[in-house]
């Protein structure tokens, strides 16, 4: 399955129309290439003797003069066309009845409410009505005829449209783009991938299993602060640092570019053991170990340090990580060009021990045990299990509030590779951001040293800034661009707020705010039980709360800290609602501004913003989906 999706078109599109799909990933090609999608406007396309499932969609302009075959075809998928000549239509989206799935939304980028229509369309069972003529004096709105349906026949994807998408109206090319895409074949679903890939010769090799199967038996002996206190585990453990040297020689000799950290952690794991298995450093491997300097799709690496995983584990434990290397060309041209990130190293899992069996998906070396914090050159983020919990999460919200998701919305869902390159991109841009800008001096998360909302905020501008430059490369035409602004919409408004613990959770903050200024600003509404997005109005909106947040981080060099975090809770507090108990919520005159900093912190309540009730319902109703995604990998 391509990336994006190939379409065949048997007439010559209007160029407005070519640079809009092309802008979005789409290409155009010939008939004997295999296309994923035929578009036609009359003429019944012939598939390519030899086509491969699955079997390309069709897209139908219908209009006059079709040929019987065509008209045979839409018969099959339980659609009759009748012409019409009605202007200026008031079209719209069915609404769903309460119960009933949910549909695409072909009009969700739409700006115009009018449309001109060429042709009606009568639809049994088998088609589902995707827009309709809105008839005001319909309860549902859009009570009038269907003027675009589609359907699946013996496994192709069948849209017809009676709208007039190539006349001179400005959505004509979105309107094109929605209905190829709608009927692009999606990718096979797929079973969550095994922990152990039987069929990868790294992964099921003796070096490798016996690292690892080593490195889990010594777990087993190990304590907190990852030495082995108890002498009559000494033994046992020496015999399993045999084990695990013997097995890096032969790694060493199967991940060349890797020998000379590999070497080195044979040393330490050896020192290791010569100390009486103390709380142990592997600072001399560590400071070897360079996946920032060959960043090569499907590099190999095997990671062994002892370590806390965040969001995992918090004891330093040995964790043994097969992984490989995402680079994705279109990321490294734009890394090489406009968001030199030199740090960042996108990897996805191949094997790994249980610390890594969590909601860890992150590799850092600053979480390793050494003797001196050495100076940090990479960081490294699991995008398959970023984008596959994402994707599980993701589709359940959308199911539970009765969202119509936009076609390639839907795209990005079914898609665990283009989800993968997406959350890449998104990530390259978000983890250059912490270092950019006008900033207060300390705007990392390496402790919990100031109230959580600050790094809230901090978290929310680096995805926003990445939302930012996502509208800019969509405007380019970088095809990966608007599946970003998606997963920074969706992976904060419906993952990160019912993800883990109310303990000063920032990231479920962030997103709560972003959820509710978009509701205050009416581009996201809840009403009849069900979720609507007002998706041409999200750009703007989103844009708006980075602005408000930027002009904050502007205002802090030229003010003192407490002041600072007044200002901060203010921004928030202004779109969400304190706690009742809240002290901070009271203002200035109640807070303890004449003593250390540090009981300003302590003031902050662990859920000084609890959740909305939307959001209760939500993370009951989704609860296990979120928990099912312990683990995952792509």
């Amino acid at each position: 399955m391509r990336l994006f999706p190939t379409v065949h078109s048997t007439f010559e599109l209007p160029e407005p129309h070519r640079r809009h799909v092309e802008r979005h990933g789409v290409v155009l090609v010939g008939a004997d290439d295999a296309p994923d999608v035929l578009l036609t406007d009359g003429v019944l396309p012939a598939v390519p003797t030899g086509q491969a499932a699955p079997a390309p969609g069709v897209v139908v302009l219908v209009g006059p003069g079709m040929q019987a075959g065509l008209e045979l075809m839409l018969h099959s998928a339980g659609i009759a066309a009748r012409p019409s000549s009605r202007v200026n239509e008031v079209v719209a989206r069915p609404v769903a009845r309460t119960g009933t799935p949910t549909e695409e939304d072909v009009l969700a980028w739409t700006t115009q409410e009018r449309h001109d229509v060429v042709a009606t369309l009568d639809i049994s069972e088998a088609a589902a009505p995707l827009v309709a003529v809105v008839r005001p004096h319909e309860p549902d709105g859009a009570g009038g005829p269907v003027v675009v349906a589609g359907a699946e026949v013996a496994g192709r994807r069948v849209l017809a449209t009676g709208l007039d998408v190539l006349g001179d109206l400005a959505d004509g090319p979105t309107l094109l783009l929605d209905a190829v895409l709608w009927a692009a074949p999606r990718p096979v679903p797929e079973t969550d991938r095994p922990v152990r890939i039987a069929d990868d010769a790294l992964v099921g090799s003796h070096a490798w299993t016996e690292l690892r199967d080593a490195a889990a038996a010594v777990r087993e002996l190990q304590v907190k602060d990852g030495s082995i206190p108890d002498r009559a585990d000494h033994p046992r453990a020496r015999a399993l640092v045999a084990t695990m040297s013997s097995a890096l020689d032969l790694l060493a000799e199967a991940l060349p570019h890797d020998e000379d950290y590999l070497v080195a952690l044979t040393k330490d794991v050896a020192r290791w053991a010569d100390s009486g298995f103390e709380v142990p450093d592997f600072l001399d491997s560590l400071v070897l170990f360079h996946p920032e300097r060959d960043r090569v799709d499907g590099r190999r690496h095997v990671v062994l340090f002892p370590m806390y995983t965040q969001n995992g584990s918090t004891d330093r434990l040995l964790e043994a990580v097969l992984l490989e290397v995402r680079w994705p060309q279109t990321v490294a041209d734009l890394e090489a060009t406009r968001f030199t990130n030199s740090m960042f190293v996108p990897v996805r899992f191949l094997d790994f021990t249980a610390g890594y069996d969590t909601n860890s998906a992150v590799l850092f070396p600053e979480t390793v045990a050494v003797r001196e914090v050495p100076p940090f050159t990479w960081g490294a983020i699991f995008a398959d299990r970023e984008a596959a919990r994402f994707r599980r999460v993701v589709r359940a919200a959308a199911e539970t509030t009765r969202l119509a998701l936009p076609p390639d919305a839907e795209r990005l869902l079914s898609d665990q590779r283009l989800a993968e390159e997406t959350f890449i991109l998104w990530d390259v841009v978000h983890d250059r951001t912490h270092m950019r800008g006008d900033l207060p001096f300390d705007p990392f998360m390496i402790k919990q040293r100031m109230p959580f909302f600050l790094y809230s905020l901090e978290e929310l501008r680096c995805d926003l800034t990445a939302f930012r430059a996502a509208v800019e490369l969509e405007k380019d035409g970088v095809p990966h661009a608007r599946y970003v602004q998606y997963a920074v919409v969706f992976d904060r408004i419906f993952r990160f707020p019912v993800t883990g613990s109310r303990v000063r959770n920032y990231d479920g903050l962030g997103g709560q705010l972003l959820f509710a200024w978009l509701h205050q600003h009416h581009v996201l509404d809840w009403t009849d039980s069900r979720l609507t997005i007002d998706w041409p109005r999200v750009p703007e909106a989103v844009m708006a709360l980075a602005e408000r947040i930027e002009q904050l981080y502007w205002r802090s060099i030229d003010r003192p800290k407490i002041a600072h975090w007044l200002a901060a809770y203010a921004l928030v507090s202004e779109t969400l609602t304190p706690h009742p108990a809240s002290v901070w919520a009271r203002g200035p005159e109640a807070l303890p501004l004449d003593g250390p900093p540090r009981a300003l912190t302590d003031a902050v309540l662990d859920d000084e913003f609890p959740l909305s009730m939307f959001y209760e319902a939500l993370a009951r109703k989704i609860a296990d989906v979120v928990a099912s995604t312990s683990g995952i990998t792509g």
